[in-house]
C-alpha cells in the first residue's frame, strides 16, 4: 500500500465541550492539512476533506472493545506507564477520573467517524471491521528520543508533548520515520517543522501514527481484551524504551505484536 496514494486521517480528541480542543490532521490525494476545533460531529464534519473513506483514521484516546467496563485494566496503559516511560511518557489510566472521560470522547469520536472508514486489514484491530487505530502522541515522541534528551534539561509541568515534539523536530526524527515507512512526504514534513498549535501538532503525530499502521511498520503494544497502541516502527525506538517495554511486557506476561 503506498502512502501517497490513499487517504489518512488523524484525530487529537480533546472533550471540552466549549473549547477547540480537538485537532484534526489529514493526507488525501498528495495534499496535506490541519485543523483545530470542536468536539460535536456536526463541526468536525465541516472541516473534513470531501473524500469517500479513509484507508486508515488514528484516534488520540483509549479504544476498547465494545461493552467492556468502565473499570477496565488496559495492558497496553500498564506496558507504557512503568519503569522509564513512567517519567517520560506514560499514558494516563483509562479506568477513572479523566481518563475515564477521555475514553468516553474517544469512543464518541470513533463513532463519529466509523463511516469514512475502510475495512479493517488488521488482525488487531480493536473495533471490528472498521480500520481505526488508537494512537499516543506522547509515547509516539517519546520512544523516538534516546535517553540523553530526557536526562539533558527539566520540562515544565503540561509541556511535556510540545518539548518532546520540539525534541524530534529538532534532530530530524520526523523525516527518519517517513523515510522508513516509505512515505515521500516533504511539504508534511515542512508543515510539522514549523506547527506552533498543541492541537494540530497531536493530530500530525495521529496522522502518522495512520501511516505507520498503514505501512505496516507499527509497534502495536496491548491485546485484545483491552486495546492496542500503535506506534513507530521497533527500528525506530531508542535503547531504553526497547530496554523498559520489554522489561514491563515481561513483569506482565504479554507480548506487543507488529501490525
Amino acid at each position: 500500500m503506498k502512502l501517497n496514494d490513499i487517504n489518512l486521517l488523524g484525530i487529537d480528541v480533546g472533550f471540552s465541550k466549549s473549547r477547540l480542543t480537538t485537532g484534526i490532521a489529514w493526507s488525501t490525494n498528495g495534499t496535506f492539512g490541519a485543523v483545530k476545533t470542536h468536539t460535536d460531529w456536526e463541526r468536525r464534519r465541516q472541516h473534513l476533506p470531501s473524500v469517500t473513506a479513509f484507508s486508515v483514521i488514528a484516534i488520540d484516546g483509549p479504544l476498547v472493545p465494545t461493552g467492556s467496563p468502565d473499570r477496565l485494566v488496559r495492558t497496553c496503559e500498564q506496558v507504557l506507564a512503568r519503569g522509564a516511560f513512567q517519567k517520560r511518557c506514560k499514558p494516563g489510566s483509562s479506568h477513572f477520573g479523566t481518563g475515564l472521560q477521555l475514553k468516553r470522547a474517544a469512543l464518541e469520536t470513533a463513532a463519529q467517524v466509523r463511516h469514512l472508514s475502510s475495512p479493517s486489514p488488521f488482525a488487531n484491530a480493536i473495533l471490528g471491521d472498521v480500520a481505526i487505530v488508537e494512537a499516543f502522541p506522547n509515547a509516539f515522541l517519546g520512544v523516538l528520543l534516546p535517553d540523553q534528551t530526557f536526562t539533558k534539561s527539566q520540562i515544565l509541568r503540561g509541556k511535556k508533548f510540545d518539548w518532546m515534539y520540539e525534541q524530534v523536530v529538532e534532530v530530524g526524527r520526523f523525516r527518519e520515520l517517513l523515510a522508513v515507512i516509505g512515505w515521500n512526504a516533504p511539504d508534511l514534513l515542512q508543515r510539522m517543522d514549523a506547527e506552533r498549535d498543541h492541537e494540530k501538532r497531536a493530530a500530525y503525530i495521529c496522522l502518522l501514527t495512520a501511516a505507520c499502521a498503514a505501512s505496516g511498520r507499527a509497534e502495536v503494544v496491548g491485546d485484545a481484551a483491552s486495546g492496542w497502541i500503535w506506534l513507530p516502527p521497533a527500528i525506530l525506538w531508542a535503547a531504553w524504551a526497547v530496554e523498559a517495554a520489554t522489561r514491563n511486557l515481561r513483569m506482565i506476561g504479554v507480548g506487543s505484536h507488529a501490525s
